[in-house]
């Protein structure tokens, strides 16, 4: 979401933010978590008190978490039971700011690289990971995903989502983890897997204050991590996945 150094930009825009703004607030403009602006002023977590069957009730301001309709993540079908589409993606190496969020560890970019979905070119913000994934596969849930956060210049969301399955270790997850709350060059391009079929469905931040509007996209076929980088992401962040939420009337 960073076309326009957005960060404060997008958090004002939709009054919202996404799977991943948080209650640890990051005060700084170069922050690209779109929720920060409503999580700080309430807590809320993974645990038994404060998780996901808990937001709804915390505040006010996460009332969307229960009673909203189009709330991610939500399980997928198998792809050859789904309506499959493509985007496309301008993507490549860029220096990311590395932050450990404690419930996310983040890459944050500098304006540049875009994604196609229909009409609308959306400019990668930054991506977080989650242990194990939140959208689920015919029931499956993979043992890591990333989170590819965009937004347009109005401020309109598109998040794309990378499952990862273990397997040969990825470098680019390694340079990350190597060089936490530091800067590293991330080839975003060399994370995608070698065909961009998508899921694309409507749905919402997965985190407090969980505003729907967000155009998601999950890649049908999955990347490797190691065992061990996947181990190291859940010790970072815990297990840090919302539950699926109901389909409702949505088309996939």
């Amino acid at each position: 979401m960073k076309i326009i150094r957005k960060s404060a930009f997008l958090c004002a825009a939709a009054s919202l933010a996404i799977a991943g703004c948080s209650q640890n607030v990051d005060s700084s403009e170069e922050t690209t978590e779109t929720e920060d602006t409503e999580a700080k002023k309430t807590l809320w977590g993974y645990g038994e008190s404060d998780g996901p069957a808990s937001w709804g009730d915390l505040s006010e301001d996460y009332a969307t978490c229960k009673t909203g309709k189009e709330q991610s993540p939500i399980d997928l079908p198998a792809p050859s039971d789904a309506n499959i589409t493509q985007v496309s993606v301008n993507y490549g190496a860029s220096e990311a700011k590395i932050v450990n969020k404690g419930y996310t560890v983040q890459a944050d970019f500098e304006a540049g690289f875009t994604m196609t979905s229909g009409e609308n070119e959306y400019g990668l913000i930054q991506f977080h990971m989650h242990t194990p994934s939140e959208n689920t596969v015919a029931g499956k849930a993979f043992p890591l995903t990333a989170h590819l956060v965009h937004a347009t210049e109005g401020g309109d969301l598109a998040v794309l989502g990378l499952m990862f399955e273990e397997g040969e270790a990825n470098p680019q997850l390694q340079a990350m983890l190597d060089n936490v709350d530091s800067k590293v060059s991330i080839d975003v391009a060399a994370m995608l897997p070698d065909s961009l079929d998508v899921y694309n469905f409507a749905g919402s931040l997965t985190t407090p204050p969980c505003s729907e509007g967000v155009n998601w996209h999950v890649a049908t076929k999955p990347v490797t991590a190691s065992k061990e980088q996947i181990e190291t992401l859940n010790e970072l962040m815990g297990n840090n996945a919302r539950p699926v939420q109901p389909l409702n009337d949505r088309k996939i």
